[in-house]
């Protein structure tokens, strides 16, 4: 049996005990085939001494039980992992960061507290994935759109509070959160927003409330144990039309950013914009043969969508070769008449991105200036990077979630049986972030086997930032229990 760090054998059989009173003997997990599911199957330490192996697992089904588990690894110092679904793959699935901890699982809470169509929003636990949220909407009938990560097994909290990023006009998904609920290291329960006046009818609604706007506190960090989150969805439009803008060389990548900067920062543009390069052949490499395709979307009125659609082609037409697609669609929507692309334009949940992306990857994306020459800059600049490694990069894809700033991702495949070329894909990643800090690309969210080093870059005033972030974690979990080293915020004990 692995045993969290520093605690004996019958000390942790006695908590596991307690854990059982507070959970139900069913609910909390020791055998190793069980604790597998906690491992990072798509990681890059996987069957190695480095792989982070969990020593229990315990699933908690209500708050209260929650704050009985918390008070439980509080009494024992025990540190524990929170997973929502624990299918974060690519950034370390449901495995903890400090190998011994216990992991904290929220899946089984998964209900839809509320789910408004007049105030288009919702709240929901941990547990409830994006597709039980669709199909929930779907079963009211309900007249209603969300954001659908893809694989859409993916929590609706867990992908929020990673910051998760969409293609639809909410898939800024930090963006459209709206109060929360969170038991912190000692037990006790906040809500923040509204939601910490008795009874409001607005918690879903307005999200600042009153005094210090708290919620990011909870976002990528270990101050609490998030059990509640609102959500804001949309309501449905009378008309969608999913457009594509295709460039055909690698170079006019820097047009088509640029072209884009004014039209979202006007919001001619609304929706989150993915730009990925465009394969014409099998085998191509990315941005080399294929230039680069934006998936665009607009909603509304056939005239109003109609007359964005025309400006936003003319805008780009001074780009030689571009191409333009677009499909229409009214309500009543039937998905099974739209591809993968219009599907994510229009928030539809699907697990179709498991075809085209192989999860056994290590990521470091970053964030750039909404500027083409930047963007290609830094193409150009982690090629050679790459190429220090044996490998090439022509490019991934770009979000332009956000008006005024891009979400560049690069990644390195992991290897199911060769441990060196795991190393590799691993020393290969930090460079890429240190290479990044030096350029002033900084990180948007990083995987466990990376938090560190993403953390390190964010060095302004001798690391002022994380210097910060520790004096909250050692205020609000003093033993150090919840998610050690979680975005490179680790206890004190533990620096």
């Amino acid at each position: 049996m692995n045993l969290p760090p520093g605690l004996s054998r019958s000390d942790f059989s006695s908590a596991l005990g307690e854990f059982r009173v507070a959970v139900g003997k069913d609910w909390v997990l020791t055998d190793a085939e069980d604790l597998d599911g906690y491992c990072d199957e798509f990681g890059p330490y996987r069957g190695t001494p480095e792989e982070r192996i969990p020593s229990a697992a315990v699933a908690p089904d209500t708050v209260e039980e929650v704050q009985k588990v918390v008070r439980v690894a509080n009494s024992y110092r025990i540190p524990l992992w929170m997973i929502s679904c624990g299918r974060n793959f690519g950034y370390g699935g449901g495995a903890p960061r400090l190998s011994g901890s216990v992991v904290l699982d929220l899946k089984r809470m998964n209900r839809i507290i509320e789910l408004s169509e007049g105030n288009a929003c919702a709240l929901v636990e941990p547990g409830v994935s994006s597709f039980d949220l669709y199909r929930e909407i779907r079963r009211r009938g309900l007249k209603l759109w969300m954001d659908g990560p893809s694989p859409a097994w993916a929590s609706v909290v867990g992908s929020t509070l990673e910051r998760g990023i969409g293609h639809s006009l909410l898939g800024d998904r930090w963006s459209n959160e709206c109060g929360m609920e969170v038991v912190l290291a000692n037990g006790d329960v906040v809500r923040t927003g509204m939601g910490g006046l008795p009874g409001t009818g607005t918690w879903q609604q307005y999200k600042w409330g009153f005094g210090p706007h708290i919620d990011g506190l909870f976002s990528q960090s270990n101050f609490g144990v998030v059990t509640k989150m609102g959500t804001w969805l949309m309501p449905e439009p009378e008309n969608f039309l999913a457009c594509f803008v295709d460039v055909p060389r690698s170079e006019d990548l820097i047009a088509l950013i640029d072209i884009l900067r004014p039209l979202r920062q006007s919001e001619v543009v609304r929706n989150a914009v993915n730009i990925r390069p465009v394969r014409r052949r099998p085998g191509d490499p990315p941005g080399e043969s294929g230039g680069w395709r934006a998936l665009l979307g607009f909603y509304g009125r056939n005239k109003s969508i109609d007359l964005l659609w025309e400006h936003v082609q003319g805008a780009y037409s001074a780009i030689p070769g571009v191409r333009f697609r677009s499909q229409h669609f009214s309500a009543p929507y039937d998905p099974e008449t739209m591809d993968w692309q219009a599907r994510w334009l229009s928030g539809i949940p699907s697990m179709s991105e498991l075809s085209r992306w192989d999860h056994s990857s290590i990521f470091a994306s970053q964030i750039l200036p909404f500027s083409g020459e930047a963007a290609w800059n830094r193409i150009r600049v982690l090629d050679s990077v790459y190429r220090e490694f044996g490998r090439r990069y022509q490019g991934g894809s770009i979000n332009a979630h956000h008006p005024r700033a891009l979400v560049a991702l690069a990644g390195c495949p992991v290897s199911r049986d060769n441990p060196e070329a795991n190393r590799n894909a691993v020393a290969l990643m930090r460079r890429v972030l240190e290479v990044g800090a030096q350029h002033g690309w900084g990180p948007y969210r990083e995987g466990t086997a990376l938090m560190d080093e993403a953390m390190s870059a964010c060095s302004f005033n001798d690391h002022a930032l994380l210097r910060f972030l520790e004096t909250l974690k050692d205020a609000l979990d003093p033993n150090g229990i919840l998610a050690a080293g979680k975005s490179g915020i680790w206890p004190q004990q533990l620096r």
